[in-house]
């Protein structure tokens, strides 16, 4: 199969999530694991046939990891304990970790007692080359032994892993070392036939350019800071009502846990993260043919667009809504497999369940005339709700992580880990091998908009033309209202000024 150009890197090394060289190695040992598959593998040349099936435990070290993936056949990232039945690539991963020998048997079956933490979740069907996950992992007496790139522990990992899941590398991570907090940008792609956006084979070059350049000018609209709450399921970002505290005898209350819970984490600076991190991917659950249901009324009719006049109890926004986007744009037309296409680039701090994927459906129902140029505009106002189109999560592609240590010096943001990791040719190797004999392959055969899943995806944005216009109506009318109103303005949503405070690395990135 003929390789394709989308999955090249764009993104500088730079800001491409952390290292694969170690400025200092951990110091070998001169004795070694009597363990033959112990001696055997970690010291022996890199090759499969080398490799070992479980290596012998000398002492529990936290590790920083790179996985891969393909997420069709996966109902997301995290692990669902509450449903062994749901396929999640965490749940492969622990599975794979553990056979290698990197988790004991008293600890597995809980990712709490090896301090799992992940810089990012993925939804369902959505694809991933740069995640990364931190862990306390059981390794070898040998580990890193003129391996300083962490590749042979990740092949012993690997062995244990379906085909479209891959470990690139394992190397000794610093304590304090946290994937979600540091994670400071996140670099999606979301590859779209260009049939769906009008663009015809006929075209030519100038009349492509014309609607890419359209195109173009509906996704910038989403850069800025803004709260996306009309772009993901409001209630799993809300904060929790807290329970009633009664007195017990004459002693002081006792605070339920869900209560003790939610104040540590709903404090401090991290509001937004804290909040992020109580998503659960089955949330999808709740939806119905791709769009939130939480705007159905009793009656069953759907209430598509609506203005608060008045403040709702029950459907408060808080920080976790707002997010930051410092990219969104489409490349040039593409060709796979003789499917054109674009590649389109949303960068930003983080994203809510489905936000990118509503913002990608928003954007090509505008560009289709199925909905007005101004929605974007309006959905993007706290006072609005309303029911946008979810895009198909197969052509979505979590690309690369940048990360920074929050309130350090300038010459300690980043970690010595951090540096070295997304230099190695040997690492990148790895991923080039993946991308192009796995993930290719089976991302390429969804850019056919005459199937799965863009036909039916497209039938159902067709039958809904027209079912929001009365709606918006009074919304204009609340937007025109509140923009005549004086107010504080809090946030900036400019261009450049809206990301004067960004940090060094994701500034370089974005120009």
């Amino acid at each position: 199969m003929a390789a394709v150009s989308f999955l090249r890197y764009s993104v500088p090394s730079r800001v491409f999530w952390y290292p694969t060289r170690l400025t200092r190695v951990t110091p070998t040992f001169a004795r070694f694991s009597s363990s033959a598959a112990s001696t055997s593998s970690l010291s022996s040349p890199s090759s499969d046939h080398f490799l070992p099936d479980k290596w012998e435990s000398y002492r529990k070290k936290k590790v920083v990891i790179r996985i891969g993936y393909v997420g069709t056949d996966y109902r997301g990232l995290q692990i669902q304990r509450d449903d062994p039945s749901l396929k999640t690539i965490e749940g492969e991963l622990e599975v794979a970790i553990y056979k290698a020998g990197g988790i004991l048997d008293s600890n597995y079956g809980d990712l709490h007692k090896i301090g799992w933490a992940r810089s990012s979740r993925t939804d369902k069907g959505v694809h991933s080359l740069a995640t990364t996950i931190s862990l306390k992992m059981e390794i070898p007496e040998t580990a890193w032994k003129d391996d300083p790139h962490g590749t042979l522990l990740a092949k012993c990992i690997s062995k244990h892993l379906p085909d479209n899941i891959r470990v690139f590398s394992v190397l000794p991570s610093q304590r304090r070392f946290d994937p979600r907090r540091e994670c400071t940008l996140r670099m999606y792609s979301y590859l779209l036939p260009v049939d769906v956006i009008g663009v015809k084979n006929s075209f030519t070059s100038d009349e492509i350019d014309h609607h890419l350049s359209d195109f173009n000018e509906i996704l910038k609209q989403f850069e800025g800071d803004y709260p996306f709450h009309n772009y993901t399921q409001r209630s799993k970002y809300r904060r929790k009502a807290q329970q009633k505290i009664t007195q017990r005898n004459g002693r002081p209350p006792k605070k339920p846990k869900s209560i003790q819970a939610s104040e540590s984490e709903l404090t401090g600076e991290n509001n937004r993260e804290n909040e992020e991190e109580k998503v659960d991917v089955e949330e999808e659950e709740g939806e119905v043919d791709g769009e939130s249901n939480e705007d159905v009324a009793d009656s069953q009719v759907y209430i598509r667009a609506k203005w608060l006049h008045e403040p709702d109890e029950t459907d408060k926004l808080s920080a976790a809504h707002f997010r930051k986007v410092f990219r969104c744009r489409c490349g040039m037309l593409e060709n796979s497999l003789g499917f054109g296409f674009v590649e389109i680039s949303i960068w930003g701090e983080s994203f809510m369940l489905h936000q990118i994927r509503k913002m990608i459906g928003t954007a090509v129902a505008v560009k289709r005339e199925l909905l007005p140029r101004d929605i974007i505009r309006l959905s993007l106002n706290k006072f609005t709700r309303i029911v946008l189109p979810l895009a198909p999560s197969e052509v979505l592609i979590l690309r690369g992580n940048s990360f920074e240590v929050p309130k350090s010096p300038a010459n300690f943001r980043k970690r010595p880990e951090i540096k070295a990791m997304g230099e190695s040719e040997e690492v990148e190797k790895e991923v080039e091998e993946f991308y192009r004999g796995v993930m290719v392959p089976q991302v390429s055969r969804f850019l056919d908009s005459e199937e799965a899943p863009w036909k039916e995806w497209l039938e159902h944005l067709e039958r809904n033309d027209g079912m929001i216009d009365e709606q918006l109506e009074d919304v204009r009318r609340g937007w025109e209202e509140w923009k005549a109103k004086p107010r504080i303005m809090t946030r900036k949503t400019g261009d450049d000024k809206e990301f004067a405070s960004v940090s060094a690395a994701v500034h370089q990135a974005l120009h």
